[in-house]
């Protein structure tokens, strides 16, 4: 009840398909059927390490992942935060959260796990951002250090060669930064600062996956120089003496598509860009719209379950079409 109460009353502070080969974004979902009817209707901007921020595989094989140790925020939270086996993602109405996850479904990383055969170590939270001690304002007092700590504290034997180590932050330390100053250089330090802890003994992590979409539709010279920070710093990585394989994945030509006009949300399926929770109208004996699967947001500001699963269609393209 507290994780809703925030939620509803911070909204967005709280926060934190079509699997392609070139072809076809009306190709069926790997993850659901047909997702129903919800479908990328966007294509990743591929580029090279070197310049701008961009989409990019450098190294990731994903048929040779056998596990993906996840850490990041609610975008990725799939309801229990400490590696283990998470629940069901299944709806008790009225309770809002699918095993207690903040949206009505799994959540993108399950997506890829499933379609790979992985097996899911996920260690995000909701309310989460990288480095408390940067946002006094954060509402809930989690971070990526924390995660790590917790990951590092269960002496897991894990085999590097067939390891991801998927990061997803941004979201809250974007909106913290609106209120507590642009201390992201700092956040982004924080991500890759960690990314040489994994990567060094014990762990050995040889394989990198970040995921960015901080503003959600919205952008900032602050968020995207953090974006090009953390860039920058997985290319160091790659190019320099410990070879790391390290992919970036901008999931904003996603929420752009949706949010704005080209090609606007109905081209993915969608009939609303609406949070299916807030219905205000023609609502079900929960107060939810009676059309979750063709809304953009589950609870304000977080991703539907048909999102979720778009969102995992759109990174397995960026590491099968992004090559480098």
């Amino acid at each position: 009840m507290a994780k809703l109460l925030l939620l509803s009353v911070c909204g967005a502070l709280a926060l934190l398909g079509v699997y392609s080969t070139g072809t076809s974004h009306l190709e069926k979902s790997r993850g659901s059927s047909d997702n129903d009817g919800i479908h990328l209707a966007v294509s990743p901007q591929c580029g090279p390490f070197g310049g701008k921020t961009t989409n990019v595989n450098a190294g990731i094989v994903f048929g040779a992942i056998e596990t993906i140790v996840s850490f990041g925020d609610s975008y990725t939270d799939g309801g229990i935060d400490n590696g283990s086996t998470l629940l069901p993602a299944v709806l008790v109405p009225p309770n809002v959260e699918a095993g207690g996850r903040s949206t009505n479904g799994p959540v993108w990383i399950e997506g890829l796990s499933g379609d790979w055969g992985a097996k899911l170590m996920d260690y995000a939270q909701w309310g989460a951002c990288t480095n408390l001690s940067l946002w006094p304002s954060n509402p809930r007092k989690v971070d990526f250090i924390d995660q790590m700590a917790t990951f590092l504290g269960q002496s897991n034997q894990l085999d590097p060669e067939t390891t991801l180590y998927s990061i997803f932050f941004g979201i809250n330390d974007y909106i913290a930064s609106l209120i507590d100053g642009d201390h992201l250089p700092q956040a982004a330090e924080t991500i890759l600062n960690e990314i040489k802890t994994l990567s060094s003994p014990p762990t050995n992590g040889i394989s990198f996956l970040v995921v960015d979409v901080y503003g959600r539709g919205n952008t900032s010279a602050w968020g995207e120089a953090y974006k090009q920070q953390v860039f920058d710093g997985l290319r160091a990585f790659h190019e320099g003496p410990a070879k790391l394989n390290v992919a970036y994945v901008d999931l904003a030509e996603i929420w752009d598509g949706v949010l704005g006009s080209d090609p606007g949300y109905e081209a993915f399926g969608y009939t609303s860009t609406a949070a299916c929770t807030l219905c205000t109208e023609d609502c079900d004996q929960y107060g939810w719209c009676m059309d979750p699967e063709h809304y953009f947001y589950w609870i304000d500001g977080h991703p539907s379950k048909e999102t979720h699963r778009i969102m995992a269609d759109f990174v397995e393209e960026v590491l099968q079409n992004c090559k480098v």
